[in-house]
């Protein structure tokens, strides 16, 4: 027999205190160590402002910049794929 799952919503809804102070810029190092916290803790463990910061320091990286762009192309050719026959035949006499 199996026991009930005891429905404690503040083990699920607390927040957890921030991590320790970061340094801006961010270092490699220190992207890791909050991604790994992320990873541990879930998403909700870091605030706001470490999001963006990795955000910031993971667009920063010429690699990103790469694979932007070709998500960028990919995009393009599935909204093009999409488009009626007739529609693709114009834009590309036009284009």
């Amino acid at each position: 027999m199996s026991h009930p799952r005891k429905n404690i919503p503040q083990r699920r809804y607390r927040q957890r205190p921030p991590l320790t102070v970061m340094q801006q810029p961010l270092s490699h190092g220190e992207v890791q160590r909050l991604q790994a916290h992320m990873r541990r803790h879930g998403p909700r463990s870091l605030t706001p402002a470490q999001h963006d910061a990795i955000w910031d320091f993971l667009f920063e990286q010429p690699e990103s910049h790469a694979w932007i762009s070709q998500m960028v192309d990919q995009i393009h050719a599935g909204q093009k794929a999409l488009r009626p026959a007739s529609t693709r035949q114009e834009t590309a006499a036009t284009g």
